[in-house]
């Protein structure tokens, strides 16, 4: 009876964020040493609950160790990551020999210190579980990769949606691929293939890339190949493991598995420019909100989504809203949790001047002092998931009306999921000229039926999609965009056209 080890550990760091992520965040999000069953139904917790249920179901014996997650954030601290990674380890060691080990991550965990956490913690793992233990993981598509990751694990599966919906089909594939390898039926070899490039490629609607991942999947389980992933990368990182990466794993023959890694990566390296999320400067998305429309328009305030780790109480796109005489508009999610406490002390109603966002760190920037109406509460407000499932915390909310302009507050920093958030607090959206989502690309899909377009905005911020803003040091160059064309295809490619 195979004996399987299963654990969670992974956040999203983006190295631009001053503010740091302590073991606090961890223990506020996701955090179990008494199994995954002790963690709420959700995205972050559905491989490892899927691994636990599939490998009972087969009659394997299974141990579980740490499960720990954080919201995207700042650098993690040294004291964090080492607890949490020598807690997994010890936990690992005290199980005693195991087969496999199955490892929830997200692949864009830096710490001090630590340029790739993931690297270090399976290198650690294969260390205790001896070279003849099956080491799977599953990885967030924006993810760090090289050689050392690649070279500790047997297996790498990465999530194949964007926005992510897929969480519960990757588990599968996952552990199909350990169950086949466990069995012998199936001895799989990883290639890494460099794409050179940088950005957020969405996998849904328009574009290249739709194609692309149903030419991914169509390959995997023929003529040897056993998976193929696209990585790529997470932007608002400064690491030398930095870009997008292309991985095939092929049954038992690695030069297969290299062949099918570089052709892949090089069809998507033919079509990075076209697949990449298009962003609009800030002056235009303001001129463009004035002059209005049939529906709302919606701007993703994409350099201050907490997604990617940034604080989520910027005032830019409000103030630049007001200055355009902007007033039939909403915006959400601020993350302002001194705001919410102030109007939940004057109640519904309420009317005075307040101080809004500008104070979580110095990228929050200015903040904005207005009069302000306080027009909902809410304590634990929960909101539903755009993957389905159970419904998300909130945290305690409030709703003001600045200038016309409605703003959701919250003292938790997260995102917007799906259009009923601003229903089920009270503000309606067909009435709106411009709906701002504190965003960058999950919200497309559900708001696409309700707007007349949509924008994703380089406004100022931790997370400004302007590459050539960033003061990067040391991602691998050359890199695209930041360099024209490092694989030197693009003039071949314009000299075969017609």
């Amino acid at each position: 009876m195979p004996r399987i080890f299963v654990a969670t550990l992974g956040t999203e760091t983006n190295t631009f964020a001053s503010f740091p992520t302590g073991l606090g965040q961890f223990r506020n999000y996701v955090w179990s040493e008494d199994g995954i069953a002790r963690v709420a139904p959700s995205h972050t917790s559905a491989p490892a609950r899927h691994w636990v249920r599939r490998a009972q179901e087969a009659g394997w014996e299974v141990v579980e160790g740490l499960h720990a997650r954080a919201r995207p954030s700042g650098i993690v601290t040294r004291g964090a990551y080492e607890f949490m990674r020598d807690r997994i380890l010890a936990q690992l060691a005290a199980a005693g020999p195991v087969d496999a080990v199955v490892l929830n991550l997200h692949g864009a965990m830096v710490a001090e210190g630590y340029d790739d956490c993931e690297a270090d913690l399976v290198t650690r793992i294969r260390g205790i579980a001896g070279p003849r233990a099956c080491i799977a993981a599953m990885l967030d598509p924006h993810a760090h990769i090289d050689h050392v990751l690649v070279g500790a694990a047997d297996i790498i599966v990465i999530l194949k949606t964007y926005p992510h919906v897929d969480y519960v089909e990757r588990a599968e594939e996952v552990f199909g691929l350990v169950e086949r390898t466990l069995a012998g039926e199936a001895r799989p070899v990883t290639a890494l293939f460099d794409c050179r490039s940088m950005g957020i490629f969405p996998l849904t609607r328009a574009g290249p890339m739709p194609g692309f991942m149903q030419a991914l999947r169509a390959a995997e389980g023929r003529d040897g190949i056993l998976s193929l992933s696209l990585n790529h990368g997470f932007p608002w990182a400064d690491v030398p493991q930095a870009g997008a990466k292309m991985l095939a794993i092929a049954d038992g023959d690695m030069a297969l598995a290299e062949r099918a890694a570089r052709e892949f990566g090089l069809r998507f390296y033919d079509s990075r420019a076209e697949a990449a999320l298009p962003f609009t400067p800030f002056e235009a998305a303001i001129a463009e909100a004035r002059a209005g429309g049939d529906r709302p328009l919606l701007l993703a305030d994409v350099a201050d989504q907490t997604g990617s780790g940034a604080p989520g109480d910027t005032t830019h796109i409000l103030r630049a809203l007001i200055a355009a005489g902007i007033r039939r508009a909403a915006i959400a999610v601020f993350f302002d949790p001194l705001a919410v406490g102030i109007c939940h002390d004057a109640g519904v109603g309420a009317r005075f001047t307040m101080r809004i966002g500008g104070k979580y760190e110095p990228h929050s920037g200015p903040c904005l002092d207005a009069e302000a109406e306080v027009v909902f509460l809410g304590r634990d407000a929960r909101q539903s998931q755009h993957t389905g499932g159970d419904s998300v915390l909130l945290g305690d909310v409030a709703v003001v009306r600045v200038e016309g302009i409605e703003i959701l507050m919250s003292n938790r920093r997260i995102g917007v999921f799906v259009p009923e958030l601003f229903l089920d607090h009270g503000i309606t959206i067909a009435d709106k000229q411009v709906l701002v989502l504190k965003n960058l690309y999950k919200h497309t899909d559900v708001f696409a039926p309700l707007v007349r377009r949509q924008l994703y905005v380089a406004a100022p911020g931790t997370s400004n999609p302007d590459w050539h803003e960033l003061p990067f040091r040391r991602i691998p160059r050359p890199i695209w965009p930041l360099d024209p064309d490092p694989l030197g295809r693009d003039a071949a490619a314009a000299g075969a056209r017609p």
